[in-house]
């Protein structure tokens, strides 16, 4: 093996000894001191076979940093801004071919997504600048990611298909999501939201290092076949996530009209003066008349 391999399987068996590590830290804690729910947590729906227990793993190995961010002073907006650096990294990474490298900053920049709103919600500057602003960084960080791979497998014309309806199937979950929050319908238990597309497709990128070692002469399909796995099932199970849910938003109530002001209303507007201020302030009344 060459240098560059060495250095992607390794980094694909630190990521696989961390990620065991926390999870055996997180049962550890949670027979010795109950079970402790984090609300971000709530509304997302666990991995298929999984459930919710590597999230809340890696969000309650995160939690203390997060808490220690905010106490010296971090800001959360800085924190989403550098996501989107260490994601770039990750995405030229996978261009080149470096999936456990990729893997690794990858996670880094996905732990740095989910530590901006930790360090919000602990130093209190929740915003509304600062929730689009994590928003937006996360859909360039998914378009960075799988784009990555995508120059990577662009020689395959099948496989940068693939890429790229993972990509929209992705778009199109997140834009369901916001439709359906803007009609104040119900959305949970909805699946491949962007933990389960970050898990699905960091899972596979980590183990590709394993498919080359093991098949070093097999076609390029089947050494990514991990990864392979990971966008077809963000493609397919995304594009159809999305679309049933757009197709319920046509189930929804249209609220109702307000009534109609009666003809025989008046309105009659009275403009009062505040000498003490000179503001004009404009009252406007209603007499029905008779």
């Amino acid at each position: 093996m060459d240098v560059s391999t060495n250095i992607d399987l390794a980094s694909a068996i630190a990521l696989v000894g961390v990620l065991v590590t926390a999870i055996m830290a997180f049962a550890i804690a949670k027979v010795a001191w109950g079970h402790r729910g984090h609300e971000r947590l709530a509304r997302e729906t666990g991995l298929p076979l999984l459930g919710k227990v590597p999230m809340e793993a890696v969000y309650a190995a995160i939690f203390p940093i997060g808490r220690v961010l905010a106490r010296i002073g971090f800001s959360a907006n800085a924190v989403s801004v550098a996501s989107l650096g260490v994601a770039a990294g990750a995405g030229v990474l996978f261009a080149t071919g470096h999936f456990g490298a990729g893997a690794a900053v990858a996670v880094l920049a996905t732990l740095a997504d989910a530590l901006d709103g930790i360090v919000a919600r602990e130093s209190r500057t929740q915003s509304r600048f600062g929730q689009v602003l994590d928003t937006t960084i996360d859909r360039y960080v998914d378009a960075l990611l799988i784009g990555g791979i995508a120059v990577f497998v662009r020689m395959e014309v099948w496989l940068l298909a693939l890429c790229i309806a993972a990509l929209v199937g992705g778009f199109m979950v997140s834009y369901a999501s916001s439709v359906l929050r803007e009609l104040k319908a119900d959305d949970s238990g909805a699946p491949m939201r962007r933990a389960h597309r970050v898990a699905y497709l960091l899972s596979g990128a980590t183990l590709v290092p394993f498919a080359e070692v093991a098949l070093p002469h097999a076609p390029l399909a089947l050494r990514l076949a991990p990864v392979v796995v990971a966008l077809a099932a963000i493609a397919v199970v995304g594009n159809v996530s999305a679309v049933t849910r757009l197709l319920r938003t046509a189930r929804v109530p249209e609220p109702k009209p307000a009534p109609p002001v009666s003809a025989s209303t008046l309105s009659s507007i009275a403009i009062t003066t505040d000498r003490a201020s000179g503001r004009i302030d404009t009252i406007v009344t209603r007499e029905r008349l008779p």
